[in-house]
């Protein structure tokens, strides 16, 4: 664990059935490594869903491939 990460000490319970799965499907040993990537990984996959609706509905302004195709011409 990198130290400028902040972290939280913390005493919780945890679905045993529920930490299980997670484990096998991160990879991962321990509970804190397994809680760790499992919140990671949900982190990611919301950020991911926010991008990519926000890609679908337009709200981006990104340039569209004939725009950058012209950016990418040598200047003269």
């Amino acid at each position: 664990m990198e130290s400028d990460i902040e972290t939280h000490r913390t005493t919780i319970e945890i679905e045993v059935s529920a930490f299980e799965g997670a484990q096998k499907a991160l990879g991962t040993a321990g509970y804190k490594e397994t809680v760790n990537e499992a919140l990671r990984v949900v982190s990611r996959t919301d950020l991911l869903r926010r991008g990519a609706r926000a890609i679908r509905s337009g709200d981006l302004e990104l340039i569209d491939p004939d725009e950058l195709a012209k950016l990418r011409q040598p200047r003269a």
